[in-house]
């Protein structure tokens, strides 16, 4: 995901939300609760996007090895666009299917978030499009888990007005950064380290909020080496690493395993249509086309074009 936020909030009515203590306000995304920094100071939250891929199970390894848990925000059909529970990652345990990578995310004490299923940029797409994109997401990840995860992150960091108040409708909050080492750019660990250095040093103890770092887990250079360092460099500052929701107060998942969504508990009454849930299934009106199940890959309809990878 590329670091170019394009948020438009001047063209968004603004809505007031009122966190409890401890929780992070969110910034100003109009309906959509959106969060660049924790809640307070000393703390640094590691997120990776685009994965899971061939490096994510040997880094999630490493880091719960180390007490430190992180936040993967991931897709299903971004860098492998084949069935999750066939395809596998060479790890250092041997072949891993990329659904057993997610479940062992989760195991190992990790937070799963939602970058969308295909990796799409969601500017200019309908409602129903980005639902899809959502809840595609979601359905493969409760697959792994048993859990509907409520956090997302924008495919470069890009949104209108369409998908804000969509994602906001289905209930997720907005993940975005303020350390971002530009991982995905190719510049040595060196260059990588100076932006995240630029950031912390201005910090102010005991004032300045934590951090939420951006790297991206399909590059490995950013997975074997610059997270080391990023490492190496928090821990000699004393802050402490946490997961999204630990930065932020708030909850990671909107269910626990075994139960129905929240939202499923509201019952549209006759002739009223059904809103979905936070990453909830869409279920097709007659004659819509059937979406594939979580996993099974997208078949793009005639003339749809080919999602971009990044």
């Amino acid at each position: 995901m590329r670091s170019a936020i394009a948020l438009l909030t001047l063209a968004f009515a603004t809505v007031g939300f009122s966190a409890p203590i401890g929780m992070q306000e969110p910034s100003n995304t109009g309906s959509l609760p959106s969060y660049s920094t924790c809640n307070r100071p000393g703390v640094f939250a590691l997120t990776f996007d685009d994965g899971p891929f061939e490096y994510t199970w040997n880094l999630a390894h490493d880091l719960q090895a180390q007490g430190i848990k992180a936040t993967f925000f991931t897709n299903g059909h971004n860098f492998f666009k084949t069935d999750f529970n066939t395809t596998t990652a060479n790890t250092r345990d041997g072949p891993k299917t990329y659904m057993e990578v997610l479940q062992a995310i989760d195991a190992l004490g990790h937070e799963l978030a939602s970058h969308t299923y295909e990796h799409r940029n969601l500017v200019g797409l309908t409602v129903e499009e980005v639902e899809y994109q959502m809840n595609m997401q979601s359905d493969l990840i409760f697959a792994a888990t048993g859990k509907r995860v409520a956090f997302m992150r924008f495919p470069e960091g890009a949104m209108d007005s369409v998908s804000i108040q969509t994602v906001a409708d289905l209930g997720y909050s907005n993940i975005e950064w303020d350390v971002d080492p530009k991982d995905y750019t190719g510049t040595s660990v060196q260059e990588q380290m100076n932006l995240v250095r630029g950031v912390v040093e201005s910090d102010i103890a005991n004032v300045t909020n934590g951090h939420i770092c951006l790297q991206h887990d399909v590059h490995e250079a950013s997975a074997t080496d610059l997270t080391p360092a990023i490492i190496e460099y928090i821990t000699g500052k004393g802050y402490e690493f946490v997961t999204v929701s630990d930065c932020l107060g708030i909850e990671a998942y909107r269910v626990t395993e075994g139960q129905q969504p929240v939202a499923d508990e509201h019952q549209p009454a006759a002739g009223e249509p059904h809103q979905p849930a936070a990453g909830e299934p869409h279920q097709p009106a007659a004659g819509e086309p059937q979406q594939p199940a979580a996993g099974e890959p997208h078949q793009p309809a005639a003339g749809e074009p080919q999602a971009a990878v990044i």
